[in-house]
Order: structure tokens, then sequence, then C-alpha cells
């Protein structure tokens, strides 16, 4: 059978020409799946937008809600979730004595004609943090001066206590298991006894509570509880009190570590009421919801097979009690999102975080 060099053209050219239909078929569709994708991101990004418009719209309303009239109220909100936090703690402060928040915030003026005061302010702000026992840096607006006179520093009496308090804190993070250990517990626990009674005589002769621990207690007490607490999770802590053992993997235990550490300074300020303590715990608080938030959303949209699901709110309790949840897991009731801690939040009791807002349990 000879060879037919014209049926070979032929059929060579109808291949080529398969080729490039094909070619132009696949092009039309990676092109129609590009344009989807346009889409659907286009649609997400739009969603997002929403839900951050959203989210500021309620930060706006919480602190209106609190006593900030509506430019004060927008200003705060766009600092973030960390100043919104801190003004409503400091407006419930101020509103506890009987003060106008917006007296306490200066509206700020971005014109170049105001930026010899925004200097000023900065400076005096830094020229009196030693007389405010909780700061208020990363909060910009309040009034340095006022805010001292807010937080009074402790009485004589209880300078005593606070500085004994922190010596025992700091000789216990420096060394839990240190010899004497057992015998400075005991005395911390007698003191934070005595000191309870004292206040609440106070309360009895005065009925208002001043403030009994300064910013170095706190902070010595902070580290102690943390220490343990870090360490409690599995954490190495370095001799300059670095976490040596951390990756990006178990950072959101490090955050379950500090709702510890809130709870155990919320007990610890148990019948004391001390307001420095208070703002303590609850700025530690607050920032850990806020990144275990972060974590919970991150988990649900980008590691899908480790969520886990209940059909109700039930099964969810259920499951939580007989331990079937680790710390850190995902959960969804339907379209809800939970995050399970295993630390009871000292604000709401619950061991677990709701990362949707609708969510009712």
């Amino acid at each position: 059978m000879g060879f037919n060099l014209g049926a070979f053209i032929g059929g060579m050219s109808r291949q080529i020409v398969s080729d490039i239909e094909a070619d132009e078929a696949y092009e039309q569709q990676l092109g129609l799946f590009k344009e989807k994708q346009d889409i659907l991101s286009g649609v997400e990004i739009e969603k997002q937008r929403k839900l951050k418009d959203l989210d500021l719209q309620n930060k706006i309303k919480s602190l209106k809600f609190i006593g900030f009239d509506d430019q004060r109220a927008a200003q705060i909100a766009m600092q973030g979730d960390y100043a919104v936090e801190r003004s409503l703690a400091i407006a419930e402060k101020i509103s506890e004595q009987g003060g106008d928040v917006n007296t306490y915030y200066k509206l700020s003026n971005n014109s170049p004609e105001n930026m010899v005061d925004l200097e000023k302010e900065i400076k005096d702000t830094t020229e009196v943090n030693n007389k405010i026992s909780t700061s208020t840096m990363g909060v910009s607006g309040f009034d340095p001066e006022m805010m001292a006179g807010l937080f009074a520093k402790p009485n004589k009496i209880e300078s005593s206590y606070s500085a004994r308090l922190a010596v025992i804190s700091q000789k216990l993070a420096q060394n839990p298991n240190r010899s004497d250990a057992d015998a400075l517990k005991s005395e911390q626990e007698k003191l934070y006894a005595d000191l309870r009674k004292m206040k609440e005589a106070e309360r009895e002769e005065k009925g208002t509570v001043t403030p009994s621990f300064d910013t170095g207690s706190i902070t010595a007490n902070v580290n102690e509880i943390r220490k343990g607490a870090l360490e409690g999770f599995g954490f190495e802590i370095g001799i300059d009190d670095k976490i040596k053992n951390i990756t990006e993997g178990n950072m959101y235990k490090a955050d379950l570590a500090e709702l510890e550490v809130a709870n155990q300074l919320n007990i610890r300020n148990t019948n004391i009421a001390d307001p420095n303590m208070q703002l303590a715990a609850q700025g530690i608080r607050d920032s850990a919801v806020r990144s275990l938030k972060d974590y919970g959303f991150n988990t649900f949209y980008n590691k899908k097979e480790s969520v886990l699901s209940a059909t109700d709110n039930t099964e969810f309790v259920r499951n939580a009690s007989q331990g079937r949840y680790r710390q850190g897991q995902v959960v969804t009731i339907g379209n809800k999102i939970i995050l399970y801690t295993g630390v009871p939040d000292y604000r709401t009791g619950q061991p677990f975080i709701i990362l949707t807002p609708d969510m009712d349990m």
C-alpha cells in the first residue's frame, strides 16, 4: 500500500484545526472560570466591606450608648477594637464618679495649625503616665491630666500591701519552685484577705473604693500569673520572659493562657474592686478574645477539614461537658460559628467565644 501524501497532509491539517479548536475551547473555559472567580471575589470583597461597615456602626452605637457624642464616638471607633474596648471601660469609671465622658475626651483636629497641640498632648500624656495606674496609651484623645485625677494612687497603707504583693509575685515569677514558694503563697493569700477586709470596711464607711494597687504591683501580678498559665499550655519561658517555643500553629494557646491571666486577676481583685486591676484584667481579656476570634475565623475559612459541627445548642453543650472538644476547636451549629476555649470567661462565665453576632446560647 503506497504512501498517500495528500491524505497525510489532510489528516495533519484536520488535527491542527482540532487542536486549535480545543485550545480555543480551553481558553474560553478558562476565561469563564476566571470571570466567575472575579465575580465571587468581588462578592466576597463587598461582603467583607459591609461586615466592616456594620462592625464600625456597632462600635459607634456602643460608644454613644455609654455617653460619647457622635463626633467622639466616631473618632474612637476609627481607632479600632482596642481603643473602643478601653474607652468603654474608662467611660464606665467616669460615669461611676458622676463625670461627663465628653469632657475627658478632646476632639482631634488634623489641620497643620493643630500639630503643635497634638505634639503637646503626646508629651503631656508621657509626662503624667506615671500618675495613671492603668495607662490609656493607644487611645488618643483622652485628657492626660484629667485621667491622672480619675485614677488616683493608693494611700500609704495600701501602698505597703501593694509593694509587698509585688515582691512576692516577682519572686514566684522568677522561680515558682523555690524552696519557700509555699510560705510566699501563704503570705500572699493572707495579704489579699487582709486587703479585702480593709476594702469592705471602706465601702461600708465611705460607700466608695479607692485604688489599692499601683502599676508596678499590677505588672508583677500579671507576670507571675502569665508565666504559670503559659507553662500550663506547654510553653517554655526564657530568662527574658519570652516564649521560646511559640509557633504559628500554637499561638492561639498563648491567647488562651491570656484568658486565664485575666480570670486570675479578677479572682485576686474579688471584694477589693481595685479600678486599676479591673482595667488591667479587662484589657488582657479583651485583647485575647480579639485574637482568638481572628484565629477562629481563619480556621473556619481556611481549615474547614478541622471544623466540627453540632446539630443544636444542646448537643454542643453536651459535647463540651463530656470533653469531646479540644481547646481551640471551632464548632458550627447551622450557620453559626463558635470557638471552644475550655477557659471560662470571667465576663460571660462561658468556656467558649461566639464568633457570629446572632448566636443565641
